[in-house]
């Protein structure tokens, strides 16, 4: 919906104070500030040309050209944009998708040297014994990626004195001490990330490197610093598998470790990204290697089970989540929640007094060949709702209705949504269902049909873009 677009300007703003905050070493990742970037973009052409193509689908042109020149995986890019950004298959996406990741990866390597993040050759599973190992690799980088999103996402108690142009300092001190016992954990990471995987380093560094990174992230991005948790996530997969390969090799020994490294990496980042099946397309476009993609897809099952039934599908959605926009609605569901239902209710209701008696409401609502009707004081406040087979049966009809008739009603306010509105109305029977503003004065009616007529347009819209045209 246009108002839920990005904000071209703030776009820009939040990728330069990235680049900020990298550029002076903070722990937080480029990745994400790359997305976003791309995401932002490709909205804002989509604005230039009056939405002729659809809104998500430029956005995920976007993203996916973000991904593919900054892992050197176009394809990666390609199901990135479907599995995280469009969040689902659409055959009018995968061209324009694709062709965005193939031209930003082609640009990307003839305009900047480009180094592999994987220098060697990897090799895949030898022995069917490894599959347990990687299994129990993928558990606990689950757990792992659970406490790093919990970090990232959950409440954090920060004292109200504290004004908060001083967090970004208190995160950069923070940063910097650190940074002198442990500077691996500073920036990105690149470095750090390219040798372990190349070279085994002491496990006791490593161990605390792992925490390092994972503590100053979580700081760096609750503390107002800018940047990704993309890139953090490779770095603390990759630590993880270090250490985890180093102890599991006293049981059974000459384990394949640049795999483990590996498959720790992809297991822990695919978690935090909520995108196991792009994940595992970067570890094969960057060590071309099928082999390699298939012992890491075992680690990323498992993780991505364990970490979806503690905490969720991704720190993005929770992150959504935080600020009531919940994913796992699935689209036609979210659409319906950003209607309110002041833009759908009319005003053709019966309007009855309170000094009526019941044989004068019997005579309006049959003229008017209504049902229901409403009791409104003078001010236009709504006092009850009628309904004319009830009436009927009243055995007085020279007097006004007793209160107790007309007084247990359903309404809706008008500053609901229309998702919520069809799961109150779920077992209401009747004509139409009063809509009132916070003052309980009447504005109008909805039916069940004009509910029902937003559920078919989700679900036009929804087929529209998933089909071509």
């Amino acid at each position: 919906m246009p108002s839920q677009r990005p904000n071209t300007e703030a776009g820009l703003l939040s990728t330069l104070a990235s680049a900020i905050s990298i550029s002076g070493g903070a722990s937080v990742g480029q990745y994400g500030p790359l997305v976003h970037f791309g995401g932002v973009i490709g909205d804002y052409f989509s604005k230039l040309t009056r939405d002729q193509t659809s809104p998500h689908i430029l956005l995920a042109c976007g993203a996916a050209a973000a991904v593919s020149s900054g892992f050197g995986a176009p394809f990666a890019g390609l199901v990135f944009a479907h599995e995280v950004i469009v969040r689902h298959f659409s055959l009018k996406a995968v061209a324009p998708i694709l062709i965005s990741a193939v031209v930003a990866h082609t640009f990307s390597r003839e305009m900047y040297s480009y180094e592999p993040l994987f220098q060697i050759s990897i090799g895949g599973i030898s022995n069917f014994y490894e599959i347990f190992p990687l299994a129990l690799l993928g558990i606990l980088a689950g757990l792992i990626a659970t406490l790093y999103m919990r970090g990232l996402t959950g409440k954090l108690p920060i004292p109200k004195q504290i004004p908060t142009y001083l967090l970004p300092i208190i995160a950069g001190i923070i940063c910097g001490i650190t940074g002198l016992f442990l500077p691996e954990t500073l920036g990105l990471g690149t470095n750090f990330i390219r040798n372990i995987i190349e070279n085994p380093i002491s496990i006791d560094y490593v161990f605390l490197l792992l925490l390092g990174k994972l503590f100053l992230t979580v700081v760096c991005i609750r503390l107002f610093l800018f940047g990704g948790i993309f890139s953090p996530a490779l770095f603390i997969g990759v630590s993880l598998g270090c250490i985890f390969v180093a102890f599991f090799n006293q049981i059974i020994p000459d384990l394949n470790y640049s795999l483990f490294v590996i498959a720790g990496m992809a297991a822990v980042t695919s978690c935090v990204i909520g995108g196991p099946i792009s994940t595992l397309l970067i570890v094969f476009e960057l060590t071309s290697d099928y082999q390699v993609a298939l012992g890491a897809g075992i680690s990323v099952c498992f993780s991505n089970l364990i970490s979806s039934k503690i905490y969720g599908h991704s720190a993005f959605d929770q992150m959504l989540l935080n600020r009531n926009i919940d994913l796992r609605l699935g689209r036609d569901n979210l659409h319906l929640k950003s209607i309110s239902i002041s833009s759908i209710y009319n005003k053709n209701y019966i309007r009855l007094a309170p000094e009526h008696k019941v044989e004068d409401m019997i005579k309006i609502l049959s003229e008017s060949e209504n049902s229901d009707g409403y009791i409104i004081s003078p001010t236009g406040v709504l006092l009850g709702k009628v309904f004319l087979p009830k009436l009927i049966l009243i055995e007085n009809k020279s007097l006004p209705p007793d209160k107790d008739l007309f007084t247990d009603f359903l309404s809706l306010n008008e500053n609901q949504n229309i998702l919520d509105a069809i799961d109150l109305i779920k077992d209401f029977v009747g004509e139409s269902v009063p809509v009132v503003d916070n003052n309980n004065n009447i504005v109008g009616i909805v039916t069940e049909s004009d509910l029902f007529n937003q559920l078919l347009i989700a679900e036009n819209i929804r087929k529209k873009e998933e089909l071509s045209d």
